[in-house]
């Protein structure tokens, strides 16, 4: 065990002579190294360069009393423990000592050696004990200030205690503002709130509880949560300390991969069933052209002219079904996407009698891609915010950022929106809620952005507006 070092600052060597001796006859005498200054200033210095485990102060110093010393040493942050020492008992001494941080008070009269002893070990643990605490302390915070996860401390009633930075990014909000909230409007459904306070009391910790969590903007957040309780004897109360871990990403990327396998499934039966339908159809157009030539009836040239038609309609919807779940071989080269963008504002304007915002970077982006595919894209998007918002008489934003990970293209309606249960069926060919619609162009655009390597994806709320997100590679 390292010697606990400790200083006496006395003015009477004395005093020196006789502690040095009670510690010497101690049961812990040779654990403890004994110095002694007799001077205040020289006192004052050794605390504030903390040379010390332990300081013994006379309240008697002179001009100056050991009060002046735990003023000074309170003003200069020392943790140390000091312990006063006077000459007879005071009351008044004793309280302004612990008031200003005294670690204990003895009078010199009463002192043994095992008193001294014990008030030293006492303290000098204590101590010991508090700096491990703090340290410990100081570690959550920075673990907690600089963890890139989410991280909170709430309790039973859902009052936000604190939250790091990453969970004040994760909500989407001002750090004011956030801890204003109760952690209960932070679940997208309730029950889970109450399951997951039942647990915390339950076991005392929650271990990757998948829950969907509020952003500030209403925008739902898939994630695991992982806390544990702590019971704050000084305040009576239980706090829950939480880890949030964001999987928005990762259910993305698990939605576009079972999306990719009902696109794959559909392409092969849409392959197939186009086989089926062509040969019977192409035998009835030659014996509808037959009938026509040997046929003058008006009447039955009329029945004719309508089978005919349908015929054709349905030749059409095939190839398109082919179209859209077979993309072509794309015509790749380097393009301005600002050009194309740019274009394809202007061309659904004029088509769709529509005013559309457009936020571009101040530089030329440059992607290696098929111009005519990618502005069929974005007309199909347009038209969709174009019969979303027209009856509500809303707006369209464009939003192209390029960073890091590539291009990103927001482009926002404040229209109609879609419902949930249908927002799991809009890729899906044919599936549409507008008449006079063939429910192609979403499933025709996901396949063009995925045969450039990017990703397109759907948010949207009910009479809240649409947002239709596509990240690209530069």
């Amino acid at each position: 065990m390292k010697p606990i070092k400790i200083l006496l600052i006395d003015d009477d060597e004395d005093d020196y002579v006789l502690t040095r001796a009670l510690l010497s006859e101690s049961i812990n005498g040779d654990k403890y190294l004994l110095d002694w200054c007799f001077n205040y200033s020289e006192g004052i210095n050794a605390i504030v360069k903390n040379w010390y485990d332990i300081f013994l102060v006379d309240y008697r110093l002179g001009k100056n009393t050991g009060i002046d010393i735990l003023q000074e040493a309170s003003r200069s942050n020392c943790e140390k423990p000091i312990i006063l020492l006077t000459g007879k008992g005071d009351s008044s001494i004793d309280a302004e000592a612990m008031s200003l941080g005294a670690a204990d008070y003895l009078i010199k009269d009463e002192i043994t050696s095992s008193l001294l002893d014990r008030t030293i070990r006492y303290n000098y643990e204590r101590y010991k004990n508090f700096k491990n605490i703090k340290e410990s302390e100081n570690k959550f915070r920075l673990i907690f200030e600089r963890s890139k996860d989410p991280m909170l401390i709430t309790d039973l009633s859902g009052r936000i205690y604190e939250a790091n930075a990453a969970a004040i990014e994760f909500f989407g909000s001002s750090k004011e503002i956030f801890l204003q909230q109760n952690a209960r409007l932070l679940y997208k459904n309730k029950n889970d709130r109450e399951l997951f306070t039942g647990l915390l009391r339950g076991k005392g910790s929650v271990i990757d509880m998948e829950v969907e969590m509020l952003a500030a903007n209403k925008q739902v957040k898939y994630c695991t949560l992982s806390s544990f309780l702590q019971f704050q004897h000084d305040q009576n109360e239980e706090l829950y300390y939480s880890v949030i871990h964001d999987l928005t990403g990762r259910k993305q990327l698990e939605d576009q991969k079972v999306l990719e396998g009902k696109l794959a499934a559909i392409g092969r039966i849409a392959k197939n069933l186009a086989a089926e339908i062509y040969n019977p159809l192409s035998n009835v157009n030659l014996a509808i052209d037959e009938l026509r030539i040997d046929n003058h009836i008006q009447e039955d040239v009329i029945l004719l002219d309508i089978i005919k038609k349908n015929c054709d309609r349905i030749n059409d919807l095939t190839s398109q079904l082919i179209e859209c779940t077979q993309v072509s071989s794309l015509k790749k080269e380097k393009i301005d996407f600002k050009e194309v963008i740019r274009k394809s504002v202007t061309e659904a304007e004029g088509l769709f009698n529509l005013s559309i915002e457009a936020n571009t970077p101040d530089d030329s982006v440059w992607l290696n891609a098929d111009e005519s595919s990618l502005s069929s894209v974005f007309i199909n998007i347009f038209k969709n915010a174009a019969d979303a918002v027209h009856a509500l008489g809303g707006r369209v934003v464009v939003n192209v950022q390029h960073g890091d990970e590539g291009l990103k293209i927001d482009i926002l309606d404040n229209g109609e929106g879609i419902s949930e249960e249908d927002l799991d069926k809009i890729f899906e060919p044919f599936f549409t809620t507008k008449p006079r619609c063939s429910g192609l162009g979403l499933t025709y655009s996901q396949r063009i952005i995925k045969a450039h390597e990017g990703t397109l994806f759907v948010k949207s709320r009910k009479n809240e507006g649409t947002k239709v997100s596509i990240l690209l590679p530069t």
